[in-house]
């Protein structure tokens, strides 16, 4: 597989000839069959029929559109800008100035190179951002920046209102390409995969090949055979995400999870790929790291930490939320659970407590939302294992409008809906450093795909959530 190819050459001729996956066309894109996308897209979609001819009037909703190449114009397309912005970028990085930091395309000479996302990023650096809670300005700010039609109305969502004043609009813009530029990465990992499957099937013995052959007829017909060959591919795929479970986030199954005793259960809601390498190939704790937030965040202003919620309805929050700003990417609920056991067996200092309307609360969050040094009283914080606490809202600029910390008032917390339907304060569970060896050591975590279905139906039941939430 060349660097920038999104699809292997070997893996992209068997899905032709199975018909999930059209040639490329002149403006650099191709369809491919929703089941196909990445690891764990075949459990995410099964309800889309793998015989859909990819000509017929039902492709409209099984196929999806991507690059062809991963650098390249229909990328920047992809992750959200207009025709007329990629073409602009396109042309400048088609151009490139042969001095100062080279692209990533470019031979290694040891100096700087500009990564391509990095590059489609810095589009938002223009020193312009709005946390303004009235939508045209996020409108025009978004147009300046050559966002599509379809990449702000994804964000300006009315129905995600509340939890996108939580943020920046530089914050969302860029959250939302790095998201849809991930997903392109998972792809090229799948079709990597594939392709190792491919090969191993074609050299076992009995495979009826002649050598050099790894598929019949490549003209396409939806035969029991390319069927048959399609649907092996499902299980290549789901042997390629161990750990990600092949039921729902709000299947049966993931409900009777999170209520099993005996267990703290706490979630985070995510797109798939910026969890890569967590899980080993037996879905164990691999690389715990990948769940870390970047700082300033609620309780630090300089250090990352792990960031997790005993509210399901907020993690699924954030989770529907990256779905609708997704395009063919996967989006996730983990679930981290800890035995009760080991959370009663903390004592103070490793473990503390903070909550709103304390007035330590506003002074902590607004220390670390301005990334400023601790102050000496509230260091215990950033010495704990855990703190639970109040989820905070609004972006970081928010926190540097005000004097002091006492300018902050409830409009700066994270509601959620209780079980009697009263609107509460929601809460987080924050690891810090030493805390990550509870989550390595004691965590067990289970991964649920957020399956379109339940975006549909998520939306449905909220449509007229038009001003906050709950």
């Amino acid at each position: 597989m060349s660097e920038s190819s999104i699809l292997g050459a070997l893996d992209a001729a068997h899905l032709q000839n199975v018909g999930l996956l059209t040639a490329p066309n002149d403006r650099g894109t191709r369809r491919m069959h929703k089941r196909r996308l990445n690891r764990s897209s075949d459990e995410e979609n099964q309800d889309i029929p793998l015989d859909v001819h990819p000509q017929s009037a039902a492709a409209q909703d099984a196929f999806a559109t991507i690059p062809d190449q991963l650098i390249s114009r229909a990328t920047l397309e992809y992750v959200g800008f207009s025709e007329a912005k990629a073409d602009a970028l396109w042309s400048q990085w088609t151009n490139w100035p042969p001095h100062g930091p080279s692209r990533e395309t470019d031979p290694d000479t040891g100096g700087l190179q500009m990564s391509f996302l990095k590059y489609m990023t810095g589009a938002f650096n223009t020193g312009n951002d709005t946390s303004s809670d009235d939508d045209r300005t996020w409108a025009r700010l978004m147009d300046t920046f050559g966002l599509s039609i379809e990449t702000k109305q994804a964000i300006l969502d009315p129905v995600f209102r509340y939890i996108r004043l939580s943020e920046s609009c530089v914050y969302w813009a860029k959250d939302t390409v790095h998201m849809r530029y991930y997903g392109l990465m998972g792809i090229q990992k799948a079709s990597r995969d594939r392709e190792n499957a491919l090969r191993r099937a074609a050299t076992r013995p009995g495979s009826g090949r002649p050598p050099g052959q790894l598929f019949p007829n490549p003209l396409y017909t939806p035969s029991s055979s390319s069927l048959a060959a399609s649907r092996s591919v499902s299980g290549w795929q789901q042997q390629s995400s161990p750990g990600i479970s092949n039921y729902s986030s709000n299947s049966a199954s993931a409900i009777a999870a999170r209520n099993a005793p005996g267990f703290v259960n706490l979630f985070k809601g995510i797109d798939q790929e910026r969890i890569s390498g967590l899980l080993d190939d037996n879905g164990s704790i691999n690389r715990i790291q990948t769940l870390l937030s970047s700082a300033p965040s609620d309780f630090s202003g300089r250090r990352r930490l792990y960031y997790f919620t005993p509210d399901f309805e907020v993690a699924q929050y954030y989770a529907v939320y990256a779905k609708r700003r997704a395009n063919a990417e996967s989006v996730v609920i983990i679930m981290m659970s800890i035995p009760n056991r080991k959370i009663k067996s903390l004592q103070k200092p490793e473990i503390l407590r903070l909550f709103w309307p304390n007035p330590e609360w506003a002074q902590l969050v607004w220390s670390c939302r301005n990334g400023r040094k601790m102050p000496k009283e509230l260091r215990k914080y950033q010495d704990a294992s855990l703190v639970i606490g109040t989820i905070s809202r609004k972006p970081n600029r928010a926190y540097e409008e005000l004097a002091s910390p006492d300018d902050v008032t409830g409009d700066y917390v994270l509601k959620v809906q209780d079980s009697e339907g009263r609107s509460v304060p929601a809460t987080q569970y924050v690891f810090g450093e030493d805390g990550e060896d509870i989550l390595a050591t004691h965590g067990r975590i289970k991964i649920f795909p957020f399956v379109p279905a339940e975006l549909r139906a998520w939306i449905e039941k909220h449509r007229d959530m038009v001003r906050q939430f709950p």
